[in-house]
């Protein structure tokens, strides 16, 4: 090996070993510099748990005579905000009505599988037995479709249409009348305006 060849590398070596050092002398700083002695990093206060009260809503059922929609206030936990309580609501007119001048809207075994919010839209996933369990017929349609629209947009703010889904996915219509592909405003026009209220104790 020549002297020049030698020295090469001797210099190649020193340079190496200088940058190390350079590059630990600066990490150190940087380390001190983002968190100096006596001070620790900042903790995110845990969030409270949310205001849940007993509140009124109006669940909209079918009507005696499966001609319309009528009102049957009925007591829910609430106070998540916005989908929480619009699952909450709905899983209430799933059960169906309490009073026996009143008819479910919601075909039985179904189940509400998720609800999140997109802008003014309430977006409700449901199971396939909404469509498959549906007994059909234009009426009975508008009452299952409207029957949830105008539950939520009576009783959840800021929410002004709601989008259904089957299992995920947009679906034509639950028995071949009524266009569900869309996010749908509430319809009143054909409800009746009666009120069912439990007899107090």
């Amino acid at each position: 090996m020549t002297k020049g060849r030698s020295l090469k590398i001797a210099l190649a070596v020193l340079w190496a070993v200088a940058v190390m050092v350079l590059a630990g002398f600066a990490f150190k700083l940087l380390k001190e510099f983002s968190h100096p002695p006596g001070r620790r990093a900042s903790v995110q206060a845990p969030v409270p748990p949310p205001d849940m009260k007993e509140r009124a809503v109006k669940l909209y059922f079918m009507d005696e005579d499966a001609a319309g929609l009528v009102a049957e206030k009925r007591s829910v936990d609430l106070g998540a905000g916005g989908a929480v309580d619009g699952a909450a609501i709905i899983s209430e007119l799933i059960k169906g009505p309490e009073s026996g001048d009143h008819f479910a809207s919601i075909p039985p075994g179904v189940r509400l599988l998720s609800a999140y919010e997109l802008g003014d839209t309430l977006i409700l996933d449901f199971t396939r037995e909404l469509q498959t369990n549906h007994p059909g017929g234009s009426a009975g349609e508008l009452a299952t479709v409207y029957s949830i629209v105008n539950t939520v947009t009576e009783n959840l703010r800021g929410i002004n249409k709601v989008q259904i889904l089957i299992e995920g996915e947009e679906t034509e219509t639950l028995a071949g009348h009524i266009d569900i592909r869309r996010p749908l405003s509430p319809d009143t026009k054909w409800m009746t305006a009666r009120f069912h209220e439990k007899p107090e104790d």
